[in-house]
């Protein structure tokens, strides 16, 4: 396999935004939640006892990121994972924090 080339300040930059997109524990919790399947912005909030400001705020965040797309469906907009690579990312993350745990005999996590 051949090696890759290094990235410049311009492309890291970019790459250190996108991963700032899971630092959020709210984005975190809309991404589980849209894991089951397209939700309104309403079941959103409901679903994650948290302010509609909140949410959209949250969800504004993901859908420019490229992770989410997005529906109007009459007075009501609907989201759903958009880009699936994100529970791949999620999983090998879980997976090492599981390693930990397991070594630490602690909790478990999973997204």
């Amino acid at each position: 396999m051949p090696a890759k080339t290094a990235l410049d300040s311009q492309a890291l930059e970019k790459v250190a935004a996108f991963f700032k997109v899971f630092a959020e524990p709210t984005r975190l919790a809309i991404l589980q939640h849209l894991r089951k399947g397209k939700s309104s912005v309403n079941e959103i909030v409901e679903a994650l006892s948290t302010s509609q400001a909140n949410v959209s705020k949250q969800l504004r965040t993901l859908y420019e990121a490229g992770l989410l797309t997005r529906e109007q469906q009459g007075n009501q907009v609907f989201y759903a994972i958009g880009e699936p690579m994100v529970f791949e990312l999620c999983d090998l993350v879980c997976d090492k924090l599981n390693r930990r745990a397991k070594a630490e005999s602690a909790v478990t996590y999973e997204i």
